[in-house]
């Protein structure tokens, strides 16, 4: 058969850039991978993970069939199964185990894989209420949790995140984050780079505050070192500046804004001088920065990793949207906004009412339930060591909590204990090597997709569809089929009748909007214009004509739904963001809660470390994103593993001479909880007292099966120093940035 080429978006990462396939069908094969120079988002750029794409399809380390553990061979015994028994073996299972212990018996971690599946999006949430389970866990709970409670206090929805306008803006202040190298984390945003530079070009200016001098750094107008950690303690020095010097300008925010001038009185005491020896950056460097940030007629205040993986985290990611709102850029041109979803998630709808947590607790600390998930960092102990009440089975799904989560070595010992385990996953890793049975899923290359949670993050409005590449063979399923087989048996019903059931309860949901083009809808007569296709897709027509930009099931309406979205091979442009509040909000009233009682009563504590934060605090360490990696998900892939090791301990050059640490050679480090040894590298990049080390190495374990992860970038795994004790208290996030260190020749 004649080489074809393919357009798709790659799913490895927030930005989805558009990519050209060129493939040979008969093959199964990749034989070329290029940007899309026609899709209106990526114009043509890509990046190295892209390549992933072929790599993890042809990989041999890849599981294609079940697999489930020989009794009595140790770790190493495992035999493939069929689908059938697999899964009657899993549910039998952990039906047993809720039977004797309840659904307490059961835990849950979900990776952060299945953000870019719609099939796993779709239909996970079927699978969570078939185990009736309250034990949730995800990854989410150790990367942006900070940000999601922000909103939901402040906004009544987890979901109703801003995004920097970055391609209007005028003054873009960075903090934590390294969008060059993430393409823009919570901002999908594809070749920041050159949406960076065009900042410059028509006259504007990039500022960015890291403890690193990061690849997003180098190209920034201004780079300013600042202490890991501190954020918060900088964010309210410029708040305090606002108040100070009347740079406050909230505009039409004030008629529905609430707290103003109780940030402006929580601001009193943070003055750039009180906060210098905390931050490591000067109080005249402040100020100017808050007089510059005030002054442009658009700016944004963006933060990312760094502001949430931190002992702070809830405060700098509320205070990051207080000094927008304060100044007047939010929900305005150049300034932080709100995307609009083509799928509907991000439309009006009535009040959530009050925020509420703790619902239910971890049982060893009594950390509370947060939007229906528990820390992450609280999923070791909830095993080893909360007695008659602790998790008996545990379900990971396309996730590697070993490698991932704080105090990775406690968790992967725990994992020895359970009863059972089941995990729906693609490789035998550090995490899945201690399963039961593991469930594998296509490859993205081996199902439809659509671009659902990039909708809303984007910083321009757009849809899109990714067509299958390649046939799957008769054993492969898809995310959202594993998902509704097991849910259907833990259920006690169908597969089909559960999917009906998912569609009908979409529908309802769906149509029952006021502002829907599809209001009044009937559900029978929407489910009957999409057809009788099975799965996702399915539901995002019925999104896709109920949500803003939809036909309303009228096929005389221009609008949208899923046979024109299909037959466009780039995005579809839905234009700019645009104003949205306070329609959007989902608090009482429709008015934002600024100074919410969930956020500020952190503040207590925030005022009890700046002392401890003045002292010199010996070394810290903090992480740091690399372009050929994504979390642990990639480092099996060839064309990605070649060349030099990348987990290495970068450290600045005075720190190195006075320790006796020398590039190239090893050095151990320490932390509270346990320690590594670690390649050195040299770097006058690093701050100095600061220390890095990337996140999601350490594939040095027996009995896993990744033959070029750990042969070419093994690493060591950084959350062997990180613990579960330090928590960002509003969030429950575990710190994974800020962690004090010892360092030594090894």
């Amino acid at each position: 058969m004649t080489d074809l080429w393919v357009n798709r978006s790659c799913p490895i990462c927030e930005a989805g850039c558009g990519l050209r396939l060129q493939i040979d069908p008969a093959e199964r094969s990749v034989l070329q991978i290029e940007g899309d120079p026609d899709d209106p988002r990526s114009a043509g750029h890509i990046c190295p993970k892209a390549f992933a794409l072929s790599g993890v399809h042809t990989d041999r380390d890849r599981i294609r069939r079940p697999l489930r553990r020989i009794k009595g061979k140790g770790n190493g015994g495992w035999e493939e199964i069929g689908w059938d028994v697999a899964l009657d073996y899993a549910a039998s299972r952990l039906l047993e185990i809720r039977e004797r212990y309840g659904g307490g018996g059961l835990g849950v971690y979900i990776g952060n894989p299945t953000g870019f599946d719609v099939g796993a999006l779709f239909y996970n949430g079927a699978l969570m209420a078939a185990l009736q389970t309250t034990r949730v866990f995800s990854g989410a709970t150790m990367d942006h949790q900070p940000k999601l409670v922000s909103s939901r206090a402040m906004y009544g929805k987890s979901g109703i995140l801003p995004i920097p306008d970055i391609d209007r803006t005028d003054y873009f202040l960075c903090l934590g984050g390294n969008p060059i190298v993430s393409q823009g984390s919570l901002m999908s945003a594809p070749d920041m780079r050159r949406r960076l530079r065009a900042i410059q070009d028509r006259g504007g200016k990039v500022v960015v505050l890291d403890p690193r001098r990061t690849e997003t750094a180098r190209v920034a107008d201004e780079h300013i070192f600042i202490k890991p950690g501190t954020d918060a303690f900088f964010l309210f020095a410029l708040v305090n500046v606002f108040f100070a010097e009347g740079l406050v300008a909230p505009g039409r925010f004030a008629e529905f804004t609430d707290g103003i001038e109780e940030v402006g009185k929580l601001a009193e005491e943070y003055t750039p001088e009180a906060v210098a020896s905390a931050t490591g950056i000067a109080p005249e460097v402040t100020r100017r920065i808050a007089r510059e940030f005030a002054a442009r007629e658009r700016a944004c205040c963006y933060g990312r990793i760094g502001t949430c993986t931190v002992e702070f985290g809830t405060l700098a990611s509320w205070l990051i949207d207080v000094v927008g709102i304060l100044t007047g850029h939010f929900d305005a041109e150049g300034g932080m906004m709100f995307p609009r979803s083509a799928t509907g998630q991000g439309e009006a709808g009535s009040s959530t009412g009050p925020f509420v947590t703790g619902r239910w607790r971890t049982v060893v600390r009594g950390l509370p339930e947060i939007d229906g998930q528990l820390p992450s960092s609280a999923l070791a102990e909830e095993i080893d060591s909360a007695g008659d009440d602790r998790i008996r089975a545990l379900l990971t799904i396309a996730g590697n909590p070993v490698l991932s989560t704080a105090s990775g070595a406690r968790l992967g010992r725990a994992l020895e204990g359970l009863d059972f385990m089941l995990c729906v996953d693609i490789y035998l890793n550090e995490t899945t090597r201690h399963a039961d049975l593991i469930l594998p899923t296509a490859a993205q290359l081996e199902h439809e997709n659509f671009d659902v949670l990039l909708q809303g993050t984007s910083v321009r409005n757009f849809v899109r569809y990714t067509p299958q590449v390649f046939d799957r063979e008769d054993d492969v399923k898809p995310h959202w089929e594993v998902f509704l087989e097991l849910a259907a048996r833990l259920g006690g019903t169908t597969v089909e009748a559960l999917d009906e059931q998912i569609a009908i309860t979409q529908a309802a949901r769906h149509l029952a909007r006021p502002n829907s083009p599809a209001y009044g809808v009937e559900v029978d007569t929407a489910l009957a214009a999409v057809g009788d296709r099975r799965g996702p897709l399915r539901l995002i027509d019925l999104m896709l004509r109920a949500g803003p930009y939809g036909d309303g099931f009228d096929d005389a309406n221009p609008g949208l739904n899923l046979e024109k979205v299909m037959s466009e091979p780039h995005a579809i442009d839905l234009g700019p963001l645009e104003p949205r509040m306070p329609e959007i909000l989902r608090t009482e009233k429709r008015r934002i809660a600024l100074a919410h009682e969930h956020i500020v009563a952190d503040v207590v504590r925030l005022r009890a470390g700046l002392a401890e934060r003045s002292r010199d605090a010996g070394l810290l360490l903090v992480g740091r994103r690399q372009a050929r990696g994504m979390n642990s998900w990639l480092h099996n892939v060839d064309a990605l593993a070649r060349g030099r090791s990348r987990c290495t301990l970068l450290i600045h050059s005075g720190d190195a001479k006075r320790l006796g640490v020398i590039d190239g050679e090893r050095a151990r480090v320490r932390s509270r909880v346990g320690e590594v040894l670690a390649d050195v590298e040299v770097s006058d990049e690093m701050m100095p007292g600061v220390v890095s080390l990337p996140h999601g190495f350490g594939h040095t374990e027996p009995d896993t099966r990744l033959e070029v992860a750990s042969r070419h970038q093994p690493g060591v795994n950084a959350n062997v120093l990180t613990d579960e004790g330090p928590l960002d208290v509003p969030s429950g996030t575990s710190v994974a940035n800020g962690i004090p260190v010892e360092v030594s020749a090894a």
